[in-house]
Formats: structure tokens, sequence, C-alpha cells
């Protein structure tokens, strides 16, 4: 994933889809956390979080994957060592499972835009919900930062329990925003850009037409899967 959120890098360079091996290993560890659910282990966020790091160990001892993801492992350990928990790493491998799939286009738009937002935080942007007051004033962090500013209030207010958008909501962004209109056909979301603003750009998030959103994830899994979410290969 290190080599996928880095070529989400917002410059003009061209956002690339996960490759198929990324996805493969994307699988195994939504998978694995599956099947460890299932067995009553992993259960709270803590525990995911120390399954998947135990998993992650395993893979690279056994050399269960191909050196081309070597660099994708060390990254989700380093993020799991330095953020505990709050590195999430479940959720980081379960948008990428999804984008990869295809079904990323098939979720609600508040989980896209959440996947957009994770991807922006993945390359170290800052995400800062603004209350209302800060919103009026414009707060702004100082420096040319790359952040991506969200009404607070406003959020709540927008999407439905499903995650579907009502109405527009408007996005705020500092720091080098060429590639957002990527990452935004990434995320399917729809959204037209606005004058700038006292120096930020500015987009505004727009409503769908309203459709099922349905959510695959690999929950139903075959004995030869179950083979692969444990070793990362069939057996033989």
């Amino acid at each position: 994933m290190k080599n996928y959120y880095r070529s989400t890098c917002l410059t003009a360079t061209s956002l690339k889809r996960p490759t198929e091996e990324l996805a493969h290993l994307a699988w195994c560890i939504l998978a694995a956390v599956g099947l460890a659910r299932q067995e009553g282990r992993a259960l709270s966020p803590l525990q995911t979080h120390m399954f998947i790091m135990q998993w992650l160990l395993t893979a690279q001892k056994r050399k269960l994957f191909p050196r081309t993801l070597a660099q994708d492992i060390i990254w989700l350990q380093e993020q799991g060592k330095r953020y505990g928990p709050s590195a999430r790493l479940y959720s980081k491998v379960e948008y990428i499972w999804l984008a990869s799939s295809g079904e990323l286009t098939q979720q609600s738009t508040l989980f896209r835009f959440t996947y957009m937002i994770e991807t922006l935080r993945a390359m170290d942007w800052i995400d800062w919900l603004v209350s209302a007051k800060e919103w009026g004033e414009k707060a702004k962090l100082a420096g040319n930062v790359c952040a991506i500013y969200t009404p607070k209030d406003e959020l709540h207010q927008v999407f439905t329990k499903k995650g579907e958008l009502i109405r527009p909501m408007e996005l705020r962004l500092t720091g080098d925003i060429d590639g957002i209109p990527a990452l935004l056909v990434q995320c399917n979301l729809s959204a037209e850009r606005l004058p700038d603003d006292e120096g930020f750009c500015v987009y505004r998030l727009l409503p769908e037409p309203f459709r099922e959103h349905k959510r695959l994830m690999p929950n139903e899994i075959s004995d030869e899967k179950k083979n692969i979410a444990i070793n990362g290969r069939p057996a033989t």
C-alpha cells in the first residue's frame, strides 16, 4: 500500500489503481480477520490491530508474498507501530480491496468521501473538521500546508443514515491540490470547482441520484480460500 498511496501523491502524476498482487494481499488480510472473528478472536479494535500486526509479521517471515509487496507490508507495519490502533489498518486494507475490486463505486457517498479523506491522511495531509465559528471566520492553518477543511456541523446534516449526500457540501483545501481532481474521480465523487476564496481552493461535493449500495466483503469463505487467507496461497 505504500506504493499505492505514493502513487496518489497530489502532483500532476496520474493516480494508479492498486495492482492485482496488492489487492490479493488486502483480500487475504480481510479474510484472515473474518476467520478470526468467526472463532471469537479479533473482535475489538485493539484485538484487530494486534491480529493484523501478527499476521503481517508471519507473512513476512514465511515469505508468503512476492518481493513486489515487501515495501507495502513494511509500510503497514510501520503505520501500525507508529500509530497503534489509531492507524486503522483494517480500514486501510478494506479501502484498498474495495478500490481494486471495483466495489468502491458501489459504496455510499459517505464511504467514498471517507476513503478520499483516508487517502489524503495517508499522504500526511491534515484533516480538519472545522466548527461553524471557525468556518465562518475562514480559519486556516499557518503556512501553505496540505490540508482539507470540512464543516463539522454540516457534515452531520448533509448525509443520511445510509450515507447518501442529500445536499451540496463545500470543502476547502490548502497546499498542493493538483491531484485533487484525479482523486475525486478515483473515489467516484461528483464535485465542482468553485472560485478560490481567501487562499482556499474550494470544491463543492454534489449529491448523486439515489441508488442501492451493496457491500461485498469476503464473508463466505471456501476451504481453498481459507487456506489462501491463512497461508497466502492455495494448498498444494
